[in-house]
């Protein structure tokens, strides 16, 4: 931790014991491209070690601002207990005062995480499952852009966000799991008021 440089880092090694999981051993039908169901509780007969190190540094440049995260983790067996192995979130933005009295942020941010098979899904389940390994598909190495303006007037607070302002560029490889699609672009709006003096 360095104050001075408003430098955060912190690294960690985890060891799970016993990782109990739900395996998805589901048969395509014949004929057909749909998979018939074969889900079942496993439970990992070895040690999984999860190594991660989080580095938060953040800028200032008069009313330029740019706060930062970066992630890095890796998984010992990445079958059973898959993680992207890159985070990173960016937010840069001006921060000023319009009249002495309307505090505003101006600017925009991005979320990443690199590429990885992710767990699927189970809307039957409400569980998150292992991917069946004969169709498994990555999601991630894909960028959410965001712009917004944020204002602050003694004790009410109003925004407008233009979320995933990004939306069909790249790879549109835009899941946060696998089949189930991030939302699309969108235009929000937020009012918050203290009803205290």
């Amino acid at each position: 931790l360095l104050d001075k440089w408003k430098t955060r880092l912190k690294a960690g090694i985890e060891n799970i014991k016993n990782y109990t999981y739900i395996s998805n051993n589901s048969v395509q039908q014949s004929g057909s491209t749909n998979y018939l169901s074969n889900l079942s509780v496993a439970q990992s007969g070895e040690n999984i070690q999860v190594l991660s190190a989080t580095l938060n540094q953040d800028f200032k440049m008069g009313p330029l601002h740019l706060d930062t995260e970066f992630t890095y983790q890796n998984s010992s067996n990445k079958e059973v207990l898959p993680l992207p192995e890159f985070n990173m979130y960016a937010n840069l933005y001006l921060k000023f005062k319009i009249a002495k009295v309307l505090n505003t942020e101006l600017g925009g941010d991005i979320r990443y995480f690199s590429s990885y098979y992710a767990p699927d899904y189970s809307a039957a389940l409400g569980q998150f499952v292992q991917q069946n390994p004969k169709d498994k598909i990555a999601i991630g190495d894909y960028p959410v852009v965001s712009v917004y303006a944020n204002f602050l007037l003694k004790e009410t607070r109003f925004y407008v966000m233009y979320y995933h302002i990004n939306e069909g560029t790249g790879n549109r490889n835009y899941f946060l799991a696998p089949h189930y699609p991030m939302s699309p672009k969108a235009l929000w709006f937020g009012l918050s008021w203290n009803f205290y003096n």
